[in-house]
């Protein structure tokens, strides 16, 4: 797999294209992109047959090890990919530490360790136990190990010793790389560490930057700590950071950033040149009951940004989510059907809602590529950013 992007400026918004898959030829993503996130290997409340009513591109799913640690063993005496396994042959899978959808708690770590939570509890996994899983994973792309166990409230002695983790498992992660004959032809992502202090992220990437041959991609990591909090963040706190770690890599390679990053600083964020992103914020929104009703086409018939279908004024609204909106939701049902699935706790009714959430999001990310094309980025940011600030508002 190739990652081929099409202007090489430090910090300004490009187009890319992953492509060349081996296992996968036809398969070309397109970025800025969302892969679509995953607990267990299911997009949450959608079953992969039901996926298919949303779309039938080709996507990247977003697989945290956190929701996988139960089929490790499995994946041992399993001959195939993590993509057969969970029945998505044609789709690529990112293998990832940490849910971005799930608080990542604070102060677990221990020297050259790092734990997830999964169903059974805490975890523990060093270089060795990680690229053990991802040789039987053998996924398409997969994160390298890291501590990111780090936040704007961090302090000096928590980022220098995320670094210093950071740095051994880099080293030890891609040595074990480069023997295994399962991963040769999986795309490596490196992160990048330093919480909100430039110089530790400039000492972490320095320490790295001669041995980067074999690393396709680098994710922006430790600016929060997963969960809801991601989407309330702002951008005037991450942007130092975020520009100051993007004028130092190369710019041939993909840039990565994890989290439920809100529309507007997802705009943000693209404008400065970051490629690859993820769906968590989807599913944050229908565990709120919470459906994106934001225009993202001038023609877009809303005057909301989003909508709580769990509030009493929906009972008799049988208008769709969204007007207009090609979705199965929003064709065959209403504000008040699901209104009523919500209130009686049916399964059906955050399906319905993801259904929309996930579809919306899709649209918007072309959007995002269409204006980056056209170089009209900064009309979507606008409306997208008023109309935020007019939900603030209102709530």
């Amino acid at each position: 797999m190739k990652f081929y992007v099409e202007s090489v400026s430090k910090c300004a918004q490009r187009l890319g294209t992953l492509s060349e898959i081996d296992a996968k030829p036809s398969v070309c993503i397109k970025t800025p992109a969302v892969m679509l996130h995953t607990q267990g290997g299911q997009i949450p409340h959608i079953t992969h047959e039901v996926f298919k009513l949303v779309s039938r591109d080709p996507q990247i799913l977003q697989i945290p090890l956190a929701g996988m640690h139960t089929f490790k063993e499995a994946m041992q005496y399993y001959e195939g990919t993590i993509s057969n396994f969970i029945g998505c042959k044609d789709s690529l899978t990112c293998l990832t530490l940490q849910d971005p959808c799930n608080i990542t708690k604070q102060g677990h770590n221990s020297t050259l360790k790092v734990p997830i939570w999964t169903k059974n509890g805490k975890v523990y996994y060093d270089a060795k136990s990680y690229m053990d899983v991802v040789e039987s994973f053998k996924p398409d792309i997969y994160f390298l190990l890291s501590d990111g166990d780090t936040n704007i409230s961090s302090s000096e002695k928590r980022i220098s010793k995320s670094v210093n983790n950071t740095v051994s498992f880099y080293k030890e992660c891609l040595e074990r790389h480069r023997k295994s004959e399962s991963l040769a032809k999986s795309f490596v992502i490196a992160p990048v560490v330093g919480g909100y202090k430039h110089l530790a992220r400039e000492k972490f990437i320095k320490s790295i930057l001669g041995d980067v041959k074999d690393v396709g991609g680098f994710l922006i990591d430790g600016l929060h700590n997963n969960g809801p909090e991601a989407e309330f963040l702002e951008f005037a706190e991450i942007e130092p950071v975020v520009r100051g770690i993007l004028n130092k890599l190369p710019t041939d390679k993909l840039r990565v950033i994890q989290g439920c990053w809100n529309p507007v600083n997802v705009i943000n964020l693209v404008e400065m040149g970051v490629d690859l992103f993820d769906s968590s914020y989807c599913h944050i929104l229908t565990e709120r009951s919470a459906a994106m009703t934001f225009a993202i086409e001038p023609t877009d018939q809303t005057d909301t940004y989003e909508i709580n279908l769990r509030d009493a004024k929906y009972l008799d609204d049988f208008q769709p989510i969204l007007t207009g909106c090609n979705c199965t939701t929003c064709t065959k049902y209403s504000r008040a059907y699901i209104h009523h699935l919500l209130s009686v706790h049916e399964l059906l009714g955050p399906i319905l809602v993801m259904i929309h959430n996930v579809y919306h999001y899709l649209r918007f990310f072309e959007k995002i590529r269409n204006c980056v094309k056209s170089n009209t980025l900064q009309v979507l940011q606008v409306s997208i950013t008023e109309q935020f600030r007019n939900h603030q508002k209102v709530k």
